[in-house]
């Protein structure tokens, strides 16, 4: 009988406790790490968003379902390494422009107009990373056969249309300057 009231009582008091305590948890004080107005404010874009768009990464990963051949499967690995090195500055300069345009707080002038200057940069950066994709996949495209190719502009196209959704959206996700 004492043991079940020792073992009640385990169970009661603490429960008493939280409820003296006002319900307060570590959850309901403010903290500024996770205060939403202290986020930066810009877009959600990342270099990596970008890399993701590249087509001949695709086509080497969808190698199954166009049947490549080894010797195909080489070229595009090939091609895809040359692609890659020939966007890394483009990469480096999107990484800091990105950075650029992320606003802190209440944006001063000198920060809106730094943020605007940015994004015009980014999108000629973007527009540069995407024209060197198209001629890449052209090529690519070009080097499969019959079979390969429709499907392969079928992947291609629906990877442009979601490149480009991704972008309207990571783009915009965040507070215009």
């Amino acid at each position: 009988m004492l043991r079940r009231l020792i073992v009640a009582a385990l169970l009661v008091v603490p429960s008493i406790a939280v409820a003296q305590r006002g319900g307060r948890t570590q959850s309901d004080r403010k903290t500024p790490l996770f205060d939403k107005e202290e986020m930066p404010k810009g877009p959600t874009l990342r270099v990596r968003d970008i890399e993701d768009q590249d087509p001949l990464k695709l086509l080497i990963d969808k190698r199954k379902d166009l049947k490549l051949s080894d010797a195909q499967l080489a070229q595009l690995k090939e091609a895809d390494g040359k692609l890659k090195e020939q966007n890394a500055p483009l990469f480096k300069s999107l990484d800091s422009l990105l950075h650029d345009m992320r606003i802190s707080g209440t944006p001063t002038e000198q920060e809106q107009t730094r943020a605007r200057n940015a994004r015009g940069g980014l999108m000629e950066a973007v527009q540069s990373v995407n024209a060197s994709y198209d001629a890449a996949s052209k090529t690519a495209v070009a080097t499969l056969d019959a079979e390969q190719q429709p499907k392969a502009n079928e992947l291609l196209d629906k990877l442009r249309q979601d490149g480009q959704k991704a972008m309207r959206e990571r783009l915009g996700g965040g507070q215009r300057p």
